[in-house]
């Protein structure tokens, strides 16, 4: 039996589809705001890539060390200023000017809660965002962590 969807229902169900649109493209401008802040500073230093490491777990999550390379080489991230954008529970945007691994350890926080909501819970989960600055593509590697467990019954 299939059952016919009112037109208060389908309002209803519009309103909710265009609203996690809105919030989609909301959170694609600030990544692509981030990006455009943080990618030329980089190049500028000659920073071929940088990966930035989470883990979570029991209720609990952190951004891990930033690690920077030129080719495949280790390399310190410059001591200079960045700005950041974030999108706020309201839908604002906020911005601030802070160290430029800051900036990408917050950009990096945000892109994991905003793709992987509740990364920090139970057994958590861990990954990397890698950035290639060359390209200007970021890659968000996420690995979440659970217990499983099989079952078997023998009647005796």
């Amino acid at each position: 039996m299939t059952q016919q969807l009112t037109s208060d229902q389908s309002a209803s169900e519009a309103a909710i589809v265009a609203e996690i649109e809105i919030g989609l493209t909301a959170v694609q401008d600030v990544e692509a705001r981030c990006k455009t802040a943080f990618l030329p500073l980089l190049r500028e230093h000659g920073i071929a890539r940088v990966e930035i490491h989470y883990d979570g777990g029991g209720d609990e999550g952190s951004m891990g060390d930033v690690f920077a390379y030129r080719d495949d080489a280790s390399a310190e991230l410059p001591a200079i200023l960045c700005d950041h954008f974030a999108l706020e529970y309201n839908g604002s945007v906020t911005t601030r000017t802070i160290d430029l691994e800051d900036a990408l350890s917050a950009f990096a926080e945000n892109a994991v809660c905003t793709h992987h909501c509740g990364w920090e819970n139970g057994e958590g989960a861990h990954g990397i965002i890698g950035i290639d600055v060359a390209s200007g593509s970021v890659t968000l590697t996420h690995n979440t962590r659970f217990i499983d467990y099989e079952t078997s019954e023998t009647e005796l």
